[in-house]
């Protein structure tokens, strides 16, 4: 997985609150446990060394049990979570304007023919991954984010990397390539919908110049897991 970002600013005050309450459990550790510690030490160590180190271990051990425990409970406040939790596995379908030399069976035909599609989402609170797959293909997010703010419904955009079609099945303008993708997720239906464009190793030669591939995309999860 990799980081993703949001416009939200309540999470870098999220990660000083856990700061402060990682702080207080090292004050009372230095006060009724540290004491003890040092006395079973053989030898004299500097004063500070002993709650830095555990400040570092408990602020580690209460960021990975929120970041991935804790942040999509029910019960947790939409302020802290800050982006919805769009893990699971996702079915769907794409339209695509894409006229390379492919079996007409994959074509989109003038952008109305859907092509079935998965999602596959992984997503703590921190981090994030998006596998997308076809019959044709299959490709992996790179970097993302959340837009959160002055919108009716939230935003995630996405960047990512295309292996291509199977090397036996692979015309001359199907191998590897990159693009971005950007859906809006209403919560109500569970749906993400959106559209797509790739980079210009996809681009389609026609009447001897190049057109940038793009569709749309839609998508509603099929259960909270993903495919493994």
């Amino acid at each position: 997985m990799h980081v993703y970002s949001s416009d939200n600013e309540f999470r870098s005050t999220l990660l000083a609150i856990l700061g402060v309450i990682a702080f207080v459990i090292v004050f009372v550790l230095n006060v009724y446990v540290f004491p003890w510690l040092y006395q079973q030490i053989p030898f004299e160590m500097p004063p500070l060394l002993i709650p830095g180190l555990a400040f570092g271990v408990v602020f580690g051990l209460i960021h990975r049990v929120f970041d991935r425990r804790l942040w999509n409970k029910p019960w947790m406040p939409n302020f802290i979570v800050a982006v919805p939790d769009l893990t699971g596995h996702w079915e769907g379908e794409i339209k695509s304007n894409y006229e390379g030399e492919i079996p007409d069976d994959y074509l989109a035909d003038g952008g109305y023919q859907p092509m079935p599609a998965t999602l596959d989402i992984e997503q703590t609170w921190s981090k994030i991954i998006v596998h997308f797959e076809t019959e044709r293909s299959p490709s992996v997010s790179t970097g993302a984010s959340f837009q959160t703010e002055g919108t009716l419904h939230t935003k995630v955009s996405y960047l990512y990397e295309n292996e291509g079609a199977d090397v036996d099945e692979q015309s001359e303008d199907e191998g590897p390539y990159d693009g971005t993708a950007r859906l809006t997720y209403r919560e109500s239906i569970d749906r993400l919908a959106g559209y797509y464009y790739t980079g210009p190793a996809r681009a389609s030669e026609q009447d001897g110049s190049q057109k940038t591939t793009y569709g749309t995309m839609e998508f509603t999860r099929d259960r909270d897991e993903p495919q493994q």
